[in-house]
């Protein structure tokens, strides 16, 4: 979402259909698309997962950036 979108490969209103190896996790998804910074990533509507979580085949992934304030 936002400025995340730059690291999706070309695609349409920030949505992509990407390929992994099986027994990917969130945190081999960010290297895929060389995010570094850090975000939260939801899956199938649930809320936030951690990196670790494994994806499996037809998965939903938003990523968004983290927001702060007070």
């Amino acid at each position: 979402m936002g400025a995340l979108a730059d690291y999706l490969p070309a695609s349409e209103k920030g949505q992509s259909v990407l390929t992994l190896n099986d027994e990917s996790t969130i945190a081999d998804l960010l290297s895929h698309l060389k995010i570094k910074r850090r975000v939260s990533v939801a899956v199938n509507g649930d809320e936030e997962k951690g990196l670790e979580y494994k994806l499996s085949d037809g998965d939903d992934v938003l990523i968004f950036t983290v927001i702060s304030g007070g």
